[in-house]
């Protein structure tokens, strides 16, 4: 069976759905067999980001339904190998059949035929986030090293540990290391911290996410920036590998 990784953050802007596209393009080069699912009703942007904007018919909410099942709906990347993808509803409401039970049998469903599935839940704490919690494996909390970007990380973590999940970790996007040295940003033992997590992953901060995310080139296959490194590294710390940190 696979594993599910829910994806969260306390707030809007913290590079979440970036991380999930690098995080998810990683373990693909890795040779796994990934599903990556936008849980983020009505905002729902993975599509631009992996630039499958007219590919992506059927939302994770369909499945649920049994409008389609869940071969017909995960569309498979039209490049990278091993990546398939189910966008969110273009509503903001999913729908009154998607409640915790049907989104538990959903994600064992997932796990059935994928080695990894990341769901990229929306940003802050809405009750969704709670559906999936119950029903995933880890969770990765993705903020940046400021005070109310973290103070929301530790709100929530608090989701999943009132799930009972205890693989919950911090990744520390965007970092900029001048910053850091000049006391003008949080630095990653504080970040760790103030959101009360151990850490999964840290990634500086880089000009190519924002290009490739506009051009919808999957950063994973047009940089070599560091954001490439940093998602490469975390991949294989989900596969159970040690890998230091990199140095900024």
């Amino acid at each position: 069976m696979g594993t599910v990784m829910i994806t969260a953050s306390g707030k809007g802007g913290t590079g979440k759905t970036s991380f999930c596209c690098g995080a998810a393009v990683a373990l693909c080069a890795l040779g796994e067999k990934v599903l990556l699912v936008d849980a983020d009703s009505g905002l729902r942007s993975l599509d631009i980001v992996l630039g499958m904007t007219d590919s992506l018919l059927f939302s994770f909410s369909d499945v649920i339904s049994g409008r389609a099942s869940l071969k017909e709906a995960a569309v498979r990347h039209p490049i990278v190998k091993n990546l398939r993808v189910l966008t969110a509803p273009a509503s903001s409401k999913p729908g009154p059949w998607v409640d915790r039970q049907s989104v538990s049998a959903f994600l064992q469903n997932c796990r059935a035929h994928f080695t990894y599935t990341i769901i990229d839940c929306p940003a802050g704490l809405p009750d969704l986030i709670s559906h999936f919690a119950a029903g995933g494996d880890r969770a990765a909390i993705v903020a940046t090293p400021d005070y109310t970007s973290l103070r929301g990380a530790e709100q929530a973590a608090q989701i999943f540990y009132r799930q009972r999940m205890e693989n919950v970790r911090i990744v520390v996007n965007r970092v900029r290391p001048g910053m850091i040295e000049q006391g003008d940003m949080v630095n990653i033992d504080k970040a760790m911290d103030l959101a009360g997590l151990g850490l999964l992953g840290v990634v500086p901060e880089d000009k190519d996410v924002i290009a490739c995310g506009n051009a919808g080139q999957v950063l994973m296959l047009h940089s070599q920036g560091p954001a490439v490194r940093a998602y490469d590294n975390i991949a294989r710390r989900l596969r159970g590998e040690k890998v230091r940190l990199m140095r900024l």
